[in-house]
């Protein structure tokens, strides 16, 4: 068969037929035959479509899960579709819950833990990289203490990040499984918003607490090791908490201090610190030459192979800070390692004084002036043995012109008009009270026994 021969075949095959004509002669289109289908007349009872939704809508509901359909498609069951609803469906679905929490916690976990561990090891990325190591390690020193400061308040901070987020997802998955088993939500969510009203007013305190606590090891404030100052108290931290912060004093008394009552945190760790010594000197001092001096000592002091690992920058003479009557003050001050302040500031006082002492220079002294408080009381009795023994050391004599009476004179002041003493003395010769009138004072010839009247 050639090509020529199959394309008239084609054309004959595409072409229409034509209508089959009547006796009259006209056309008329050839019936379709029916076909119906009835649910007796297959042996498939899934064909008709109409039959299987209402038994499945009696069976597993209007709304039919997976479970109850397929079930009910293998065994054309009602009872073991509904059953199989309620025996498996229900539990698949509680348990296809907890898989995805717990896989989604497993993923946040470790996501937080890899964060923290970079934290920790203070990995960085970009062009700091270098710049901020540099910075950190020339402040803290030793690298030692500053990996061992990022590792608690990562360690700090990661557990408190997981847990929160362990609390979000079984709370979001305890509310599905709920909702899962029919029960209403909508109450139980009501009487959660009013039951947190009221433990936030009731227990404001502790959440202020919690709330200040993470806030503080989230921005890194202080940490275990810091000496700080938070008002009242200062001391080295001990131990940090989203509660409770512990220091230890210098007295070595432990004070508990509520993370809420915190207000201001004064760290003397964190960096650097400096040493700051102020030297008194007299105004006969040269202030070139002191100056001079104390960059000696200090420079002396930076040198020292013991020393100069405490101290991170050149030591300063700030120069003259204060001027008193007695004299002024020159002002040293020594960039130094967190904490390490107060051995270079001892060590600077000893070296400073021993330049001085050697160039013939003495400290400024600070003129103290005493002032004593005297009660009105003590100043009666002063005044009264003050009196005794005045008229113990007069000469007083008794009714025969001999000392030694057993009253003292009388203290007249102001003195006796001249009236009565011109005359010598009217009571002379009492027990010895007229010998000031009339043998001592007076210009009359008694002599003990008193003046004429």
């Amino acid at each position: 068969m050639t090509a020529k021969s199959v394309i008239p075949m084609l054309g004959a095959f595409l072409s229409p037929t034509p209508a089959p004509t009547t006796a009259a002669g006209s056309a008329s289109p050839t019936p379709i035959p029916s076909v119906s289908v009835s649910p007796g007349a297959t042996d498939d009872p899934i064909v008709s479509i109409e039959g299987v939704g209402k038994a499945l809508r009696e069976a597993c509901g209007t709304d039919a899960s997976i479970t109850c359909r397929t079930v009910y498609n293998v065994t054309h069951s009602d009872y073991l579709a509904s059953g199989a609803e309620v025996f498996l469906g229900t539990p698949i679905k509680i348990l296809l819950i907890l898989m995805i929490a717990l896989m989604v916690r497993s993923l946040l976990h470790r996501f937080i833990r890899r964060a923290t561990g970079r934290a920790a090891s203070g990995r960085t990325s970009g062009p700091l990289r270098g710049l901020r190591a540099n910075t950190l390690l020339g402040a803290f020193g030793d690298p030692t203490v500053l990996i061992e400061r990022r590792r608690q308040r990562a360690a700090t901070v990661g557990s408190l990040l997981r847990s929160v987020t362990s609390i979000f997802i079984f709370g979001l998955a305890f509310l599905t499984i709920l909702g899962e088993l029919g029960i209403n939500l909508a109450p139980i969510v009501a009487s959660a918003g009013v039951l947190g009203i009221a433990v936030g007013f009731g227990a404001q305190n502790l959440v202020r607490d919690f709330l200040s606590g993470m806030f503080m090891l989230l921005e890194d404030q202080y940490g275990v090791g810091d000496v700080i100052d938070v008002g009242p108290i200062s001391g080295t931290v001990e131990a940090v908490s989203l509660r409770m912060t512990r220091l230890r004093d210098v007295e070595g008394t432990v004070w508990y201090v509520r993370n809420g009552e915190i207000t201001r945190v004064g760290n003397k760790s964190q960096q650097w610190a400096r040493t700051v010594l102020d030297v008194p000197l007299d105004y006969d001092t040269e202030v070139s030459r002191a100056k001079r001096l104390l960059r000696r000592a200090a420079d002396e002091l930076w040198k020292d192979d013991e020393w100069s690992a405490l101290i991170l920058d050149e030591p300063e003479v700030w120069g003259m800070e204060t001027m008193t009557a007695d004299g002024y003050t020159l002002r040293i001050a020594i960039k130094t390692q967190p904490l390490k302040q107060w051995d270079v500031a001892r060590e600077l006082r000893e070296r400073v004084r021993a330049v001085l002492s050697a160039a013939g220079i003495e400290l400024g002294t600070v003129q103290r002036s005493e002032v004593v408080v005297v009660d009105d009381d003590d100043d009666e009795e002063a005044s009264a043995a003050e009196e005794d023994e005045t008229s113990s050391n007069d000469g007083s004599t008794d009714s025969s012109g001999r000392g030694g009476g057993d009253l003292p004179a009388p203290r007249i002041d102001p003195p006796l008009p001249s009236s009565l003493t011109s005359g010598g003395g009217q009571a002379g010769a009492g027990a010895g009270a007229g010998a000031g009138a009339g043998a001592g004072a007076g210009p009359g010839p008694g002599t003990g026994a008193g003046g004429p009247r």
